[in-house]
């Protein structure tokens, strides 16, 4: 299986999922946080999370592979989050940059790249466990976020 191409595919599937999962969400509640079953967390939250994750861990992580150093440790996200931040439009476009950079990086791992293990924040892992981890997350902020736009009503 060639690795790069497969996570391509997926990771620009995923954003692209996720970016639609975002837009189903009502314009009126986009920024107000859900009835409690249904999380803390505005869609806007959720897109900013996924930005600061995208930008702070997930491309820098993947770029050590490529020689660059360990990600800043102590990012404090809650800090980060505030005034203007809730720019739902401004804020999916800017997931989708990030993105963007983490797919066109995919082509310069070779297969030895992609089983090599690095010391990361999450300790000893591989190239290919630290992208399906991307993966992973898009998906688990997919389902939070198309749970805000499909669910809101029935928990009113």
């Amino acid at each position: 299986m060639n690795l790069s191409k497969w996570f391509h595919d997926q990771l620009q599937a995923s954003a692209d999922g996720f970016v639609w999962g975002a837009q189903q969400v009502p314009n009126a509640r986009r920024n107000i946080r859900p009835p409690e079953a249904l999380g803390e967390w505005t869609a806007a939250r959720h897109i900013f999370h996924m930005v600061f994750y995208e930008q702070k861990i997930a491309l820098p992580s993947m770029q050590q592979w490529l020689g660059k150093p360990l990600p800043v440790e102590g990012i404090e996200e809650d800090t980060a989050w505030g005034v203007g931040s809730d720019d739902f439009e401004s804020l999916l476009a800017e997931f989708k940059k990030v993105r963007d950079e983490q797919v066109q990086l995919l082509a310069r791992f070779d297969d030895q790249a992609w089983n090599s293990t690095c010391e990361t924040i999450w300790g000893p892992v591989t190239l290919s466990w630290v992208v399906s981890k991307t993966y992973q997350h898009t998906a688990e902020h997919t389902s939070d976020i198309l749970r805000i736009a499909l669910f809101w009503d029935s928990w009113l």
